[in-house]
């Protein structure tokens, strides 16, 4: 499947293949072999692994029909939500009101949809554990038919028997094996996608905010790599009284947080329009304050980037022994 970012009649015209040849892999019912002595045991083994490898098969095709319409609904979901990212972008090229709500409101729903296509992905994760699991049960049908060729008292049909089922089981496999690892490159692919959609979806609000897209406008550039605000040093103390209204923790790389940072602000902003900030950077030790000083700043940018002015944030700095890796706490009053 092409990138999500694709036209919706270029990804719809890429349908998908890898797990729809299973339909291709025939099957022939297998009766247990008999002889004058009646049923051998063998036949009888290559009779029952054909049911189980029948069962593997229509789950291997049922599994296509999923995919199939996963990717029907996900190319639905980015059509809809490129339409009114595209709306919005269009208004706010001519020229619109600061924060108007009407564009306030087709930005929640562009939100609504960007976290359905992140359900999508979800599904498909799960379809992804399923093929596993598919491919787990290939794998042991398969070694049940090589051990069957061992077994003694076989005839001559029985053995013909295993070798068109092995064949089949073989066969059946590279399709498994396939889907898996085209399912899981397109995962990746799709969450890239997400997490830069999130990421243009803060810059969008930010423009709604202030009522015209900036583009790459020098002017937001220079704000951006403003210097930060001076930073006052304070003890958990100061805060013992008070809940954080969004604690943001920087444990990894590349920590997705303004989103729901924005979120948070906005519902804020609608209860209290007057409200102010606290931004304290917490750091787990005094040797990790500069690490926490940096994200503190970082998070500032994004503040008044969505449009809060500058003179509304206040910036302070704790070491707080129960945090384990540098947090930003943002308190409102």
């Amino acid at each position: 499947m092409a990138p999500l970012g694709m036209s919706s009649a270029t990804a719809a015209e890429q349908k998908p293949a890898q797990l729809a040849a299973a339909a291709e892999v025939q099957s022939a019912p297998v009766a247990p072999t008999t002889s004058k002595f009646g049923p051998t045991a063998v036949g009888q083994k290559a009779a029952q692994l054909r049911t189980d490898f029948d069962k593997l098969k229509t789950n291997t095709v049922q599994r296509s029909q999923q995919l199939e319409t996963i990717r029907n609904q996900t190319v639905s979901n980015v059509n809809a939500y490129h339409t009114r990212v595209g709306a919005i972008r269009s208004r706010l090229q001519m020229g619109s009101t600061p924060g108007n709500p009407e564009l306030l409101a087709e930005w929640n729903q562009a939100q609504s949809q960007l976290t359905q296509i992140d359900a999508d992905i979800a599904t498909l994760n799960q379809l992804s554990v399923n093929v596993s699991a598919d491919a787990g049960s290939s794998s042991f049908i398969l070694e049940n038919i090589r051990a069957a060729y061992q077994l003694s008292g076989a005839l001559e049909e029985d053995h013909r028997q295993l070798r068109l089922l092995e064949d089949e089981v073989n066969q059946n496999a590279i399709v498994i094996d396939r889907a898996l690892l085209n399912l899981n490159s397109e995962i990746s692919r799709q969450q890239q996608y997400v997490t830069s959609e999130r990421t243009s979806l803060v810059q969008l609000a930010s423009d709604i905010n202030s009522g015209q897209s900036y583009g790459n406008n020098p002017q937001r550039r220079v704000a951006i790599t403003a210097a930060p605000r001076p930073v006052a040093s304070v003890t958990p103390q100061s805060f013992a009284d008070k809940k954080p209204l969004v604690v943001i923790r920087f444990d990894k790389a590349d920590v997705v947080y303004e989103p729901a940072l924005y979120q948070a602000l906005s519902r804020a902003l609608e209860r209290r329009p007057d409200a102010t900030f606290d931004l304290v950077a917490v750091s787990p030790n005094d040797a990790g304050q500069a690490a926490a000083r940096r994200d503190a700043d970082t998070v500032f940018r994004s503040m008044t980037n969505m449009g809060l002015p500058a003179e509304r944030v206040a910036m302070a700095a704790m070491a707080q022994a129960t945090a384990a890796t540098p947090e930003v706490h943002i308190y409102v009053h």
